[in-house]
């Protein structure tokens, strides 16, 4: 069996495989993107919250009952309001 200490002396000397000196910025890029993902889904997950919110107040909250009139009145040139006269 072999001494540990002349194994990782051997290991200690010979250079490292050209693949770990990139492999620094896709592990970067991958944190980035899993950043943004997380960042995208909190924004999706507080719209819906404030949706919900809305919705169930605007529900519950007693409302005045509809009425149909227009903004401005019935112009004097509508058919309808020529009908009616």
């Amino acid at each position: 069996m072999a001494d540990i200490d002349e194994l990782l002396g051997a290991l200690a000397a010979k250079a490292p495989p050209p693949a770990l000196f990139v492999i620094d910025e896709e592990v970067m890029r991958g944190l980035a993107r899993r950043r943004e993902s997380a960042t995208a889904r909190r924004g999706m997950v507080m719209a819906v919250a404030i949706a919900a919110v809305v919705g169930i107040v605007g529900s519950v909250a007693p409302a005045a009952p509809a009425q149909a009139e227009p903004l401005f009145g019935v112009p004097s040139g509508a058919p309808s309001h020529l009908l009616a006269d």
